[in-house]
């Protein structure tokens, strides 16, 4: 493993938040190309229906486990 003089570190760093602050751009001009202008509320619907969804596979499993094979016996 290589050691890192600190401003070796400092220049990566600084590299990686340059792409991902080029990234979150295209996220939002990409965005707002496709007539979302609201963020927040696109994020906000995401994770709602993301969480639908885990609600939905959690019900589903639930109904095909049969209620004794659930809960193991004790011997």
């Amino acid at each position: 493993m290589t050691d890192l003089t600190l401003e070796q570190a400092f220049a990566a760093v600084k590299s990686e938040n340059h792409t991902l602050a080029d990234q979150l751009r295209q996220a939002r001009s990409d965005l707002h190309r496709l007539g979302v202008a609201d963020q927040n509320r696109v994020l906000v619907y995401a994770a709602c229906t993301g969480a639908v969804g885990v609600l939905v596979g959690i019900a589903i499993g639930m109904s095909l486990v049969p209620p004794r094979m659930a809960i193991p016996r004790q011997k």
